[in-house]
């Protein structure tokens, strides 16, 4: 009973000897899905019965739920109850009361999974932590986390494999790079890549010629253009990015990440702090990477430039949100701003 590792979880897989309740959830969701398969067909087979398989998703019906978790089992050693990506943050102060109140009383012979595949409670949400912690004292509680880098270039090697193909450490980590680190993504980009390479292995021509890079990188690109002061390639990019229909409000969220990650980064080199403590009081988690990209993009531009562009980012941040504007014009405006500021600094770094 409490928190259960993954190999703690294939372990009752295999035995069969399972907890009352389970709480699975994470930002690898791909992870969830793929156990909570697994858990359901170990408990209620490939082809449960509908008889002993409850299935509730979403905005659930507190009643029919209640209902559920105390049906005996017939015919079959469990009655198997799935509650998917319940709508904890929108549920009023009772429901969620109702709710744990369901769960503490679920019967024996019903096998309760309550599974997060699609969908991410916030971090501050009361409710939900005290019903993992509930979960904890009577089940199980599965949390998948981001998984390293080195993990990831594994799961694509893997599943390059599985497509007849080989593909280089090197090779997989720019897959990343283009196109982030959600397993989900990651497994639908090589398995495309994979049909169309015409070699046994994996080309980088391939993942630069197919793979579908996230908003995050296509940002990158843009903020790196505009510290190196290209700004023939910073305007390119960026209408790309608008001819392929980004959303303008994420795109400068986006960019201005990457520049607070810049700034963060410098203060802490200024102050003699390392940056495994920023990574840590900023919750950079398997991010960390992007302190070290940001470093060495700013290496040759002054502090106080990186404060210039802060602020220039804050004054769009407001345009965008408070008033009427042209996106388009908004954001060559602030490209342009961005440039001059980089110059200036660079010239007196």
């Amino acid at each position: 009973m409490g928190k259960l590792t993954e190999s703690e979880l294939k372990k009752q897989l295999k035995t069969k000897v399972f907890s009352r309740i389970y709480l699975l959830y994470g930002t690898e969701q791909l992870y969830v899905k793929s156990y909570t398969k697994l858990l359901v067909e170990a408990v209620a087979g490939k082809h449960p019965s509908e008889f002993n398989y409850h299935v509730f998703k979403g905005e659930i019906d507190l009643d029919s739920f209640a209902s559920a978790v105390q049906v005996v089992p017939f015919m079959s050693e469990y009655n198997c109850v799935v509650a998917g990506d319940v709508f904890f943050d929108s549920m009023q102060k009772d429901e969620l009361d109702s709710f744990a109140k369901i769960v503490s009383n679920t019967a024996e012979g019903t096998v309760l999974i309550i599974t997060m595949p699609s969908y991410i409670p916030k971090k501050n949400n009361a409710a939900f932590n005290a019903l993992a912690k509930q979960v904890e004292k009577s089940g199980s509680v599965c949390v998948f986390d981001a998984l390293s880098r080195s993990a990831l270039e594994k799961y694509v090697a893997k599943w390059a494999n599985a497509n007849g193909k080989q593909i280089s450490r090197i090779n997989a980590s720019k897959l990343i790079d283009f196109c982030g680190e959600d397993l989900n993504l990651l497994k639908n980009e090589i398995d495309k890549i994979c049909a169309y390479s015409k070699t046994d292995e994996v080309q980088y021509s391939d993942i630069e010629k197919l793979a579908t890079v996230n908003l995050e990188t296509k940002i990158f690109a843009l903020s790196d253009a505009v510290i190196r002061g290209e700004g023939e390639k910073a305007f390119k990019t960026l209408d790309n990015l608008f001819y392929q229909r980004e959303e303008p409000i994420p795109m400068l969220s986006v960019l201005a990440n990457s520049y607070i990650d810049a700034y963060r980064i410098r203060i802490a080199d200024e102050c003699g702090v390392a940056s495994t403590e920023v990574a840590a009081d900023f919750d950079y988690k398997k991010r960390a990477f992007a302190l070290d990209k940001a470093r060495r993009a700013t290496r040759g531009i002054s502090t106080d430039a990186l404060r210039k562009c802060l602020d220039a980012l804050a004054d769009a941040d407001e345009r965008f949100k408070s008033t009427s504007v042209n996106y388009r014009l908004a954001m060559e405006q602030l490209i342009a701003r961005l440039l001059l500021i980089f110059k200036e600094g660079r010239d007196y770094a």
